[in-house]
């Protein structure tokens, strides 16, 4: 986690923070008795905050620059 002079929202809560990261969003779709369990990265980096990363599924990339 990278602390930062400055304030930030976070763009998953809005939440203004000092300490974020850039994740990928991660979609978790469970299984089904008729589909498979799926996961999907989407491809754009977003700015979270620590109490979005460990509440929902993401993918750290890293600090925020």
């Amino acid at each position: 986690m990278e602390n930062i002079d400055r304030v930030i929202d976070c763009e998953n809560c809005g939440t203004p923070s000092d300490e974020v990261v850039r994740v990928l969003r991660v979609y978790l779709t469970p299984e089904a008795w008729d589909t498979p369990a799926s996961r999907r990265v989407l491809e754009d980096p977003e700015i979270w905050c620590i109490s979005c990363i460990t509440l929902y599924p993401s993918e750290v990339i890293g600090p925020i620059e």
